[in-house]
């Protein structure tokens, strides 16, 4: 099986670039041929042959992160020489095994549940948690017609080629048409993807909290690691 593992790191975020192919060629998928799609800025010398970089210049916050979608489609054809994609946060790290038959299933798109929403921890804990609340955005959902029962966390996604290359041009487009109207979604990419998880909820497997365990959070956690959310300072992870 072929995966591409996407990768968006500019200006300082290149450095968590080592560790994470180094943990994911160690635990994550370790049956498959896997490539990286480097997004960056920044200069890669002396990579392993398994990275294919991309020109990314940095885009100011929030653009960096609602762009996702516009970035990734640059690899396009590389992506389609893949049986799946995963992105990945650059700040994530893979700590534990993961197999192939535990991460994929019979539906074409994956994504992670939110460990604090799972968790019950503010803003999920209320109505309407997370969720976009603008019935102008196209990422908007009525938590009062429907509560979701999952909330996704944007920094582990993807699925099936070609399935998640349409989720990739569908959600560039909404996020170019809130714009086109000033607007832009209270969590970025991630409250696109909830919507668009919600309408696919069929299509979409829902790996557990331990795919992105919070480090900031870690004495909240009633489940071990497989993915660390590390933290922004002090990580145990990165010393």
């Amino acid at each position: 099986m072929k995966v591409a593992i996407a990768f968006i790191g500019t200006g300082k975020y290149l450095n968590f670039l080592p560790k994470y192919h180094e943990h994911i060629e160690k635990y994550f998928l370790p049956n498959s041929e896997k490539t990286f799609l480097v997004f960056t800025d920044g200069e890669l010398n002396d990579t392993p042959e398994n990275i294919i970089p991309y020109y990314q210049e940095h885009l100011e916050w929030p653009f960096i992160t609602l762009k996702r979608f516009q970035i990734l489609n640059k690899a396009r054809d590389e992506i389609s020489k893949n049986d799946w994609l995963v992105f990945i946060d650059a700040d994530a790290l893979v700590v534990d095994e993961v197999l192939e038959e535990d991460f994929f299933s019979d539906k074409p798109l994956f994504g992670v549940w939110h460990p604090c929403h799972n968790l019950g921890m503010p803003p999920h804990n209320k109505l309407p948690g997370a969720f976009e609340t603008n019935p102008l955005s196209l990422s908007f959902v009525d938590t009062e017609k429907e509560l979701p029962v999952v909330y996704y966390q944007g920094c582990l996604w993807g699925g099936k080629v070609p399935e998640v290359l349409k989720m990739i041009d569908d959600l560039e487009d909404r996020v170019n048409k809130d714009l086109e109207k000033n607007i832009i979604a209270v969590w970025h990419d991630e409250s696109h993807i909830n919507k668009y998880f919600i309408e696919q909820k069929e299509q979409v497997n829902v790996l557990g909290p331990e795919y992105a365990y919070p480090e900031v959070f870690a004495e909240h956690c009633n489940f071990e690691p497989k993915i660390v959310h590390l933290a922004k300072d002090n990580s145990k992870y990165h010393k």
